[in-house]
């Protein structure tokens, strides 16, 4: 649910609190609840290279479900494994919820029946061109009757239904008036979605995309999926919920076809703290989950990655490592955005290297047991700026524990 009170500051977390001024607010039309849709059992495995096991994937969701995510999504249509891991993921699903993305196929539909899923997202493009160049030729009307049909085929069948057209935002808005009224009134779903396939839209075109179809279907809950390709994936979510939206298809770790998608820590993160809403993550698992994603997939976690990159919680410059220490001193509140135990990493690192100050130097010396003068101190930060440029990164331990021990003894 919404936040009644909401802090701009507090002592685990300090955003701006620009974000909750009248001016900006106003601009708002926010839901009463946001649910995570994580799509990372299906994404993941079209990201390249990419393979994730049946018991990887039984684990994630595990995860996933200890992190309070609303719903997960799976293909089962890839694999005779991926079909009976949908079987076996439904005998022992827990309180997630158990989707399975089906194209405008009936037969699709109905396994997902017999299966026992929560649910099913019924896909297609959205984009006739498409259709006719790649798709053999289907028609407008054609395409239209294929998400009708399929729709009321799922919905007669009393399963949750969700239709997801993608490419949504590069198809002809009468065409797409047209198809979400039809899926809606016709067809009966119960969500639809808005697929950014190709992450080519603005923030503000999403928000008011989402405007449309409120206006076209009103009352219909509506979901947003979209990917990275421009970098915009966490702007078009939160862009999205701020004009309504109520689902947000996210991923851990990004991971997803190209570029890959919006990423779940990123946009919970971000609902949470930025937007002032619950999304019923926990937030302290997000950190935890991440590494272990990256573990399954081969895909490491770039350092400067937001939320969960090593250089997060990472310092170097003297001068901020020393604001760092003084703020944390007065548990008040976080230098940065959030303390890094709120996404379940413990504590921060300081690295030494070119940036390093005389304080942490100082205390390095310390750590080895050993003492030295202001002047000695001095110059060991002299040769550790010296050898990290020579070395263009930060200096280990091991070396700065001989650096030490050359200045102490004088050589």
């Amino acid at each position: 649910m919404a936040k009644k009170e909401y802090s701009a500051i507090t002592d685990k977390y300090w955003v701006t609190e620009h974000n909750f001024m009248e001016e900006v607010r106003s601009q708002f039309t926010l839901p009463e609840q946001v649910r995570i849709h994580d799509v990372t059992l299906r994404e993941a495995e079209q990201a390249p290279h990419v393979v994730l096991r049946p018991e990887e994937k039984l684990r994630i969701y595990e995860a996933l479900d200890d992190m309070g995510v609303y719903s997960v999504e799976l293909l089962p249509i890839v694999s005779d494994d991926d079909k009976e891991l949908a079987k076996e993921l439904v005998k022992k699903r827990r309180t997630t919820k158990v989707f399975f993305l089906c194209r405008w196929h009936k037969e699709e539909v109905d396994f997902a029946v017999e299966t026992g899923a929560d649910g099913v997202i019924i896909e297609g493009t959205s984009v006739p061109w498409f259709a006719k160049v790649a798709l053999g030729g289907i028609t407008e009307d054609e395409m239209f009757k294929l998400y009708v049909e399929t729709t009321a085929h799922a919905k007669n069948n009393g399963i949750f239904t969700t239709v997801m057209p993608w490419d949504t935002c590069r198809a002809p808005l009468p065409f797409l008036e047209r198809l979400y009224k039809g899926i809606v009134y016709e067809g009966g779903a119960d969500h639809v979605v808005i697929a950014d396939t190709h992450g080519s839209s603005l923030p503000w075109a999403i928000a008011q995309m989402v405007r449309k179809l409120q206006e076209w279907v009103p009352g219909t809950p509506i979901e947003m999926h979209c990917h990275n390709d421009c970098g915009l994936a966490t702007a078009i979510m939160l862009s999205a919920v701020s004009a309504g939206a109520s689902v947000v298809h996210t991923s851990i770790n990004c991971l997803g076809e190209r570029s890959g998608n919006a990423a779940t820590e990123e946009v919970a993160l971000g609902i949470e703290l930025l937007l002032g809403l619950d999304t019923g993550v926990k937030l302290d698992r997000v950190y935890p989950i991440a590494q272990m994603v990256a573990e399954m997939t081969k895909i490491p976690i770039a350092r400067n990655k937001p939320v969960i990159g090593d250089n997060e919680f990472t310092f170097e410059s003297g001068m901020v490592v020393y604001v760092i220490e003084r703020m944390a001193a007065s548990g008040e509140r976080p230098f940065g955005v959030y303390l890094p135990e709120l996404i379940g990493r413990k504590g921060w690192d300081v690295v030494v290297g070119k940036g390093t100050g005389a304080g942490v130097i100082a205390k390095k010396v310390a750590q080895f047991g050993l003492s030295a003068t202001r002047e000695q101190v001095s110059e060991i930060t002299k040769r550790v700026k010296r050898e990290a440029s020579l070395r263009k990164w930060s200096i280990s331990d091991d070396v700065l524990e001989i650096i030490v021990k050359d200045v102490l003894e004088g050589r």
